[in-house]
């Protein structure tokens, strides 16, 4: 298992979840600490793929996506490189 996104917004990694499941790529959500009260945009998730071997097709759909690391830089991010 890998993990290969995460966001402070549950509602985000479950639609990142369902477009890795609609690739065929098999993954989990995490959830950590207490999430009971709280809005689903304030839960911080993960999303982990169970096989490594599916990594590259992930991190492709991830670019494909604009998500995570894939995510377009801001113009304030593009000044400080």
């Amino acid at each position: 298992m890998k993990m290969l996104f995460f966001s402070s917004d549950w509602t985000e990694v479950e639609l990142v979840r369902k477009e890795f499941l609609d690739a065929d790529i098999p993954c989990e959500v995490r959830i950590h600490g207490a999430t009971e009260g709280m809005p689903p945009s304030a839960i911080d998730a993960q999303l982990w793929i169970q096989h490594d071997y599916d990594s590259y097709k992930a991190l492709l759909l991830c670019v494909q996506l604009g998500i995570g690391f894939g995510k377009p830089a801001t113009e304030t991010q593009k000044l400080a490189a």
